[in-house]
Order: C-alpha cells, then sequence, then structure tokens
C-alpha cells in the first residue's frame, strides 16, 4: 500500500509499505479521506522524530475485521478516534481522559495518510463511529478538530448567559464561532487581523469581528464598552501567538477564564501577572485534545447541519501532495480546512 512519510515539511515521501495484519478485535479500514491538523505542520515537533507515518483525523470503509470483532463489519463507513483512554486510571477516574497514558500512546496504524490503517480493538470498542449517509468521508475528517473545540468549551464552563471572546478565525476558530452559537451564547465578539478571515468570521455567525489596536489598554476599554462589562466571561485564544494570549488575559471579565487552545515554541513564554489574576479571581487554563464524549457530539452536530462542514474545506489534495497540504495549511492564506483524499479526480 501508499503511504506518505514525513520527514520535514517540505519532504514528504510515497513508500510502499505491507498492508496490516489484523489482531483479534481490530479492523481494517480502507483510507477515504484525511484532515491535515496545524498539529501537522509543527517541524519543531515532528522532524527530530521522524520518520513518521502522520494522519489523526481519518476516515474510511471497513474492508475486514478481526476475531471478535462485534457492532462493526465489512462495508461500514466509518471515523475512528486516533486516542481512546484505559478508562482505569486516575485521569480517567476523574474524567480527565485526555490526560491518560493510554489515551497518549493509542494511534492508527501507520496513520491517516496511507492507503489502509488498523485500528486496534481499544479503538474498535472504545471511540469508532459509524457514519450517517449524511456525512460525506469529506466532512467526517472534521469530527476530530471538531471534538477538540467542544472539549474546549465543555472545559471552560460556558453557558448561554455567558460574554464570550474568540481570538483567531482560522478554521479552528470557525468552528469554535458556530459551537457556541450551537452552545446558546448570544454575546460573542470575534478578533482577526486578517481581513479574509474577517470576513468568513463574519460570514460564519459572529456577531462583530475586530481587528486588535495596537494598545491592549485601549482594546480592553473597547470591549468592555461594547459587553458593558468588565470584560469577556470566557476568552478562547485560539491564536498560537503569545501576543493574542497575553490579549486574551486582559479581555478577561473579572472572575472568567482564559484559555489557551493553540501550542505555541516550546520556547516561548507569555508574560504573567499573578496580582491581577489574583484581585480578578481569573482562572487561565489550556485545552488539549477531545474524548469520546466529545466525538459523539461532533459528530451530532456536523449531521445536523449546525456545523457548516463543506464550507469549513477549502482544499482537497491527493496523498502525493501531502507536503503541499502541510504547506498551505502552515501559511495564513486565503484557506481554511486542507484534507487529504483517495478519491480519483481531486483538485
Amino acid at each position: 500500500m501508499k503511504v506518505a512519510v514525513y520527514y520535514n515539511n517540505r519532504d514528504v515521501r510515497i513508500e510502499e509499505y505491507p498492508i496490516p495484519d489484523l489482531n483479534r478485535g481490530e479492523i481494517l479500514v480502507k483510507t477515504k479521506a484525511c484532515g491535515v491538523c496545524v498539529a501537522d505542520t509543527m517541524e519543531w515537533y515532528l522532524a527530530p522524530r521522524a520518520p513518521l507515518v502522520l494522519g489523526h483525523e481519518a476516515t474510511g470503509v471497513v474492508i475486514k475485521t478481526g476475531e471478535g470483532v462485534e457492532g462493526l463489519g465489512e462495508g461500514d463507513r466509518v471515523f475512528v478516534h486516533h486516542h481512546v483512554p484505559c478508562f482505569v486510571c486516575e485521569h480517567c477516574r476523574r474524567g480527565n481522559f485526555t490526560m491518560c497514558r493510554t489515551f497518549r500512546s493509542t494511534h492508527l496504524k501507520p496513520g491517516g495518510f496511507a492507503e489502509y490503517f488498523v485500528a486496534s480493538a481499544l479503538h474498535v470498542e472504545r471511540d469508532t463511529l459509524i457514519l450517517p449517509d449524511e456525512v460525506s468521508f469529506e466532512i467526517g475528517t472534521l469530527i476530530e478538530p471538531l471534538a477538540c473545540v467542544i472539549h474546549a468549551v465543555k472545559k471552560a464552563g460556558v453557558k448561554p448567559e455567558d460574554s464570550v471572546t474568540v481570538i483567531g478565525a482560522g478554521v479552528m476558530g470557525l468552528m469554535f464561532i458556530q459551537t457556541l452559537i450551537a452552545f446558546g451564547v448570544m454575546r460573542l465578539a470575534v478578533y482577526e487581523i486578517i481581513p479574509w478571515r474577517q470576513k468568513k468570521a463574519l460570514e460564519f455567525g459572529a456577531p462583530v469581528v475586530f481587528t486588535p489596536l495596537p494598545d491592549q489598554k485601549e482594546e480592553t476599554k473597547r470591549l468592555q464598552g461594547f459587553l458593558k462589562s468588565d470584560g469577556a466571561d470566557k476568552v478562547f485564544v485560539v491564536a498560537k501567538d503569545i501576543r493574542a494570549m497575553e490579549l486574551g488575559i486582559n479581555l478577561t471579565n473579572k472572575g472568567g477564564t482564559t484559555l489557551f487552545f493553540a501550542t505555541p515554541a516550546p520556547e516561548e513564554y507569555v508574560r504573567l501577572y499573578p496580582s491581577k489574576i489574583f484581585f480578578k479571581e481569573q482562572k487561565v487554563m489550556a485545552s488539549y485534545s477531545a474524548s469520546h464524549l466529545d466525538t459523539l457530539l461532533a459528530l451530532d452536530l456536523l449531521a445536523a447541519g449546525r456545523i457548516w462542514g463543506e464550507k469549513l474545506i477549502s482544499h482537497r489534495f491527493p496523498l502525493e501532495r501531502l507536503s503541499e497540504a502541510i504547506l498551505k495549511t502552515a501559511e495564513r492564506g486565503e484557506s481554511l480546512k486542507c484534507i487529504v483524499t483517495m478519491e480519483d479526480n481531486i483538485s
């Protein structure tokens, strides 16, 4: 089978791998589509561990099942979440499934950027979802990133009456906008510096989109005037820029929550003033990945059309052009979600 092997963002090679054998409880999936995540562009994280087979937003068709598999059969259209928890460790018992060691160590074999992949018995048992007819393979690739957004919204404890600010209106920011609206949020402000993305944010339902002022104190006053409050109750920083993270803390209301969603480089840091956080009783937190509970809700929202899946996908590439897809995802041009599809006649 063909496999795209990652060496760095500009060096992805098509190699031949044997189709994996199945163990008990496993399934063999013929890949139909796989999304390109921003994490697939982070050379500082990936290149030192190369060669790698990436791809964790995969959908496909079950073509073979191992002994003991129940509830799935050949021909089923599926999404498989690449991480699954053990359910018994201290983190799982507390409901922190994404902190589980098993969760961090489970992956698709060899990865979603291959003609076929194997889902382990744990994947089959705990987070393999059958796609309904109204959800295409391409839209199904959005389940995992959307689940990450849902995980963050739930982690921050968003309520319909909250005022909410989203910083960053790339594809994940657009998912935040529509997810927050689905959660009943009425008071929502979005920040974005790129005009094309500003227009997209409005198209996806943002009531207002601001270009941040150079002076963060002045920007804080502007948002306070718009919300008629001391700040936003919940602020989601979807940009990995450090200045955006600092802005997020400044825009947060007394007693409010700032959540960091994007991943900066490991040597970068945020200037934090504990006295300000202390007197305002603010919470500063982060959100990583998503659980089996989040993928279920993500599929429901996509199937119901509450998230505009088709409009989120801007570019399609064949497996042989994965490097182009990675570079397109890394740039900040006029693109949203890039996916790799195994179908013929793609552009």
